[in-house]
């Protein structure tokens, strides 16, 4: 019991490396990832209130992630998170943090609260955030109900899973949400969530292993993708393509499309736009006739990197992919 009599939240620390845990080598001069999920909650002042057990996890840095370090998360998450847990908070790199958020979203088998946050400054720069967003997951995660599912919580601000998005390279409010999705902020020791969860389909269930060889192909002006031209005959098991803007397909383009879908690859088409749906068929009904028969999956609310972790989850569940958050729709009146 804390010092009001309360429950004391028990949370998960999860330390999988990133900006959160560099330090700088005084030899080198370069950063180095040092800091231990114990280190990183030595410098926060929840003590009293939260208690959180620290765990590392080793996996691969950044862009060097491999199908592995998922399932090692997931599975770290699953057999971990058991009786007594209220709440898990894991730090990681910002780059993938979308990524990784959206995999544990989609698969996670526990109904706890999943926070995900980081630091876009490292240990050793005057403007260091890792620890304030590290203490606002840590309230999220004793605070927020499961239903919100897994959240990404950076800059003061709380985003859900399969909208946020890293909208800047470099910036402490680098986090955004998907135009249209709601989000909330954290102001003192208060956290303001403006929405309430909508239950949506997720498979729930860990892949026993996740196919990699699913390419993105984004769309340009004139484009006739000759790459895709190439693909029949090589090991990809699927294809994202990032559609021009709202989802539109240069007309060559779209015949290696449709062979492509034609032949039983698993093909989705989204937005290339950093918000909004795929929405080509809302302009020109129909314009999305000839690839749906053909078998494309048209994904209307998931960037291209989501879709593609959806896709990895699909084929390695081997279960139809199965186009995200249509339980947001309320039917209007025509």
């Amino acid at each position: 019991m804390n010092d009001s009599g309360q429950h004391k939240p028990h949370i998960l620390l999860i330390a999988v490396g990133g900006t959160i845990s560099m330090v700088r080598d005084p030899a080198t001069g370069t950063s180095v990832p040092t800091l231990t999920a114990a280190d990183l909650l030595a410098q926060t002042s929840l003590a009293a209130q939260i208690e959180t057990r620290p765990i590392d996890l080793v996996t691969q840095p950044g862009a060097g992630l491999h199908s592995a370090d998922l399932l090692t998360l997931a599975r770290c998450i699953q057999q971990e998170a058991g009786s007594g847990v209220d709440g898990v908070v894991v730090t990681r790199g910002t780059d993938t943090m979308e990524e990784v958020a959206f995999f544990i979203d989609e698969v996670a088998p526990v109904a706890l609260p999943l926070v995900f946050t980081g630091a876009m400054r490292p240990s050793w720069t005057a403007g260091y955030d890792g620890i304030k967003n590290l203490e606002n997951a840590l309230r999220v995660a004793a605070a927020v109900p499961a239903e919100y599912g897994a959240l990404v919580t950076m800059n003061d601000e709380i985003f859900a899973a399969w909208s946020v998005y890293k909208a800047d390279s470099g910036a402490l409010d680098a986090f955004a949400a998907r135009r249209g999705a709601p989000y909330g902020r954290i102001f003192a020791d208060e956290i303001e969530l403006a929405w309430r969860p909508v239950a949506h389909q997720r498979p729930g269930k860990i892949p026993p292993s996740l196919p990699v060889a699913i390419p993105i192909l984004t769309m340009g002006v004139a484009d006739e993708a000759t790459l895709l031209e190439r693909l029949p005959g090589q090991p990809i098991r699927g294809i994202v393509i990032a559609g021009i803007a709202a989802g539109s397909v240069p007309p060559v383009a779209r015949q290696h499309i449709l062979r492509l879908a034609e032949s039983g690859l698993t093909v989705v088409l989204c937005s290339g736009a950093a918000s909004g749906r795929t929405a080509e068929d809302s302009y020109y009904p129909g314009a999305y006739a000839d690839l749906t028969a053909a078998g494309v999956v048209i994904e209307d609310r998931l960037t291209p990197r989501k879709a593609r972790i959806r896709l990895m989850i699909s084929l390695g569940l081997q279960i139809p992919y199965a186009p995200f958050g249509r339980e947001f729709v309320i039917p209007a009146l025509r």
